[in-house]
């Protein structure tokens, strides 16, 4: 201790030591509080990096956490240029399980931060030597560790210099994927949101220190000592020092003070009130998040925000924020990293903007004149989830619009109808009775006989349609038909994706446990297999039911039959093939799982990466799989319908294979047009193998082929070949 500190104590008086500003002093910089250097010096990578706090902390994380939501897409682009979605691509692998330490959310994450604050992303990519080799993993770089050395025009880049744990890592060009918001001012430098408002972050970091230190200094904007003892000026900073130590900060608020002799204290007078500091840091707040160009509404800020606004706002944050970061992310990406796989691959995405609904709807009703564009069964469906009803496929309008009929004297053109006048009795009622009789008689089976004529002329121009006709007339109406209930199962399925997968998501803590201790994985812990097999069956049974019962009377009436029922035996049938394909589709599910989920548990995988294994497997059943599954069942469900319907007719006794006549037709359904079958057979046993006409073949082990579809995706239909009325 020194004399001056003897002294200072013996008056009852402190020596405290020098502090620095938490958080801020580390910066090394002569100001802590400024990222900006006047005179031309600018923002450096490491002083962005260091912003990473206040509002720039709020807005950068916002923007990283919606470039984390980025689901890739990628596409084959086809001969004639059409685009194919590729859904299993090692690519996408790569994309999504980048590296053992960090899942694909984190990645994209800090790609998102780092752009915004420095302008700058580094993506190392693991394993590769030249630009044609394919990386094994992609790990990021902070862009403050990073430095580019520059080669000679045009061949700029000569390498990537990383500097982290006190060692430097070299790296080429090609093993180095550097994203960048373009610098005006340079080619090569990228330019972040930090940079280009500094000076807005450094004015919000002076009014924060500032409202800080009111609040460390009990509650004043501060004030000052006079004293007669002091001898120098080192006396009165000691007397100071010490003042602080007693008296400063809120826990030491009102407390009394007792002052050497000759010392008085005068408090300051200029307060916050007078410096207008709230609407002050309003305005930085405002100026950094304009820079950023995140609304007040995606931080939480809901003062003077109604539901309307709100909308807008999100709005215009994914169309004008987002969705230009997601397309530099993949331009990028298809320029640097996908030609290393393929040339005609191409990556996007799902478009993060959402639909404005109300615009489109007011769109919709101009275009329609407010008219109804819908039937009643196509809005049942849509909006209800419920089944067709009779006479609803017809799109309604109001009376005012359509003529309700017309006169006896208009629908004979202009004609006069001539009233019957009752005839005279001329005979005994006797004899007119019987004369009557004869004459209902004969009437009647004249009137068999003109029908039975006229089936059999309707059933020949039937079976005389070419092929052509027939795909316009009958198979087109068919498809058609069908169309609606594809639609409905679809959107069932979804949501049966949707419940499922919640509990996969829920019993993967426990799939994971089991696995490590029984040293393999369990698919049945996954989901009760049971329960969702129940839960398909009973979803999918009433539409397909009703498609079936709609299916037989359609098909019916095709031939002039009305008396199409579903028996006991057909109930049960159609019980079997429900149930077969829960069975097979609940499977599926489980295998896939059980194959993806096992070999992430084999890698190391953690819960969060499981848990965006399992949406990745569920995305991929609602994008193709219900598709697929409602498309098939839908054409076997209105197939059987159909040779059920023609087989309790009794008219018909053979039909045959009948394929659409276009380029898509398959190898194996090709050759089957036009080949025929008695009634009551089927075409196929279950087990059987078919040989395509390029040599393919397809094994039929899901059930018997009694009719189409041959295989998944199958259009294909039957139709009447040989007709007999007795």
């Amino acid at each position: 201790m020194s004399i001056v500190d003897s002294i200072l104590n013996r008056v009852g008086f402190i020596r405290k030591e020098k502090t620095e500003i938490p958080g801020i002093a580390s910066m090394g910089t002569a100001d802590p509080l400024a990222i900006f250097r006047p005179g031309g010096v600018g923002v450096s990578d490491q002083q962005a990096m260091r912003s990473y706090t206040g509002w720039t902390f709020a807005c950068a994380r916002a923007i990283g956490e919606e470039v984390a939501k980025l689901k890739f897409k990628l596409f084959k682009i086809q001969k004639d240029g059409d685009y194919e979605q590729v859904y299993d691509h090692e690519l996408l692998d790569l994309l999504n399980n980048p590296n053992p330490f960090q899942t694909a959310w984190e990645l994209k994450f800090m790609l998102g931060v780092h752009m915004e604050l420095t302008g700058k992303g580094y993506w190392l990519l693991d394993g590769v030597d030249k630009d044609s080799d394919k990386p094994k993993g992609i790990y990021p770089l902070i862009p403050a560790h990073v430095k580019v050395v520059l080669g000679e025009f045009p061949n700029l880049i000569q390498k990537y210099e990383y500097r982290i744990n006190s060692k430097k890592y070299d790296y080429k060009p090609e093993q180095i994927i550097h994203f960048r918001y373009p610098d005006p001012n340079s080619m090569l430098a990228g330019f972040g949101v930090v940079q280009g408002i500094a000076q807005w972050i450094d004015a919000d970091n002076y009014q924060t220190e500032f409202n800080r230190r009111f609040f460390l200094n009990g509650a004043k904007v501060g004030g000052y000592l006079e004293s007669d003892t002091a001898r120098s000026p080192e006396m009165l900073e000691y007397m100071k020092k010490s003042f602080e130590a007693l008296f400063k900060g809120v826990d030491n608020a009102y407390r009394i003070a007792a002052l050497p002799k000759g010392t008085t204290f005068k408090e300051g007078t200029t307060s916050q009130k007078e410096m207008d500091f709230v609407e002050g840091k309003k305005d930085s707040r405002d100026s950094i998040l304009a820079g950023f160009r995140v609304p007040r509404t995606v931080l939480g800020i809901t003062d003077d925000v109604n539901r309307a606004n709100a909308e807008a706002t999100n709005f215009v944050f994914a169309d004008r924020t987002i969705k230009p970061k997601y397309d530099l992310v993949c331009e990028f990406l298809n320029t640097y990293l996908v030609p290393r796989y393929e040339d005609d691959l191409v990556l996007s995405y799902d478009d993060p903007v959402p639909e404005n609904r109300e615009l489109r709807i007011r769109e919709m009703q101009a275009g329609v004149a407010s008219q109804a564009i819908l039937t009643t069964n196509e809005a049942r469906e849509e909006f209800f989830g419920l089944p067709g009803i009779d006479n609803g496929d017809e799109v309604l309008t109001d009376f005012s619009k359509v003529p309700l009929g017309s006169t006896p004297e208009q629908e004979t053109q202009g004609k006069k109808l001539k009233l019957l006048k009752p005839h005279k009795r001329r005979e005994p009622l006797k004899d007119a009775t019987k004369k009557a009789a004869d004459e209902i008689a004969g009437a009647v089976v004249g009137a068999v006989k003109e029908l039975n004529e006229q089936h059999k002329a309707h059933l020949k121009t039937i079976l005389d349609l070419t092929h052509e006709e027939y795909e316009e007339k009958v198979w087109s109406k068919f498809v058609t038909r069908l169309a609606p209930y594809q639609k409905l199962f679809i959107k069932k399925l979804r949501t049966y994706n949707a419940g499922q997968k919640a509990e996969v998501i829920a019993n993967l803590a426990e799939a994971l446990k089991g696995h490590i201790e029984n040293k393999a994985i369990d698919p049945r812990k996954f989901f009760n297999v049971a329960k969702w097999t129940k839960v398909l069956t009973a979803l999918a049974d009433p539409i397909l039911t009703d498609l079936f019962e709609k299916e037989g009377r359609a098909s019916g009436e095709l031939i002039g039959f009305g008396g199409f029922a579903i028996t006991p035996e057909v109930r049960e049938a159609l019980d079997d093939s429900l149930a077969l394909l829960a069975a097979s589709y609940t499977e599926t599910t489980l295998t896939k799982l059980k194959e993806v989920l096992g070999k992430a548990i084999e890698e190391g995988a953690g819960i969060q990466e499981l848990t965006d294994r399992v949406e990745e497997i569920y995305a991929f059943s609602d994008s193709y799989r219900a598709a697929q599954v409602a498309h098939t069942e839908t054409f076997r469900i209105a197939n059987d319908a159909t040779h059920e319907s023609w087989d309790q007719s009794g008219v018909v006794k053979s039909i045959k294979w009948y394929t659409a006549s276009d380029e898509l037709v398959c190898e194996f359904c090709g050759p089957l047009d036009g080949q025929v079958i008695d009634i009551s057979d089927g075409f196929f046993d279950k087990g059987q193998t078919v040989t395509g006409r390029d040599g393919g073949t397809l094994n039929l082990d899901y059930e018997a082929v009694d009719n189409p579809p041959l295989h998944v995706d199958c259009r294909c239909f039957i139709r009447p070949e040989e007709i007999s009325i007795d």
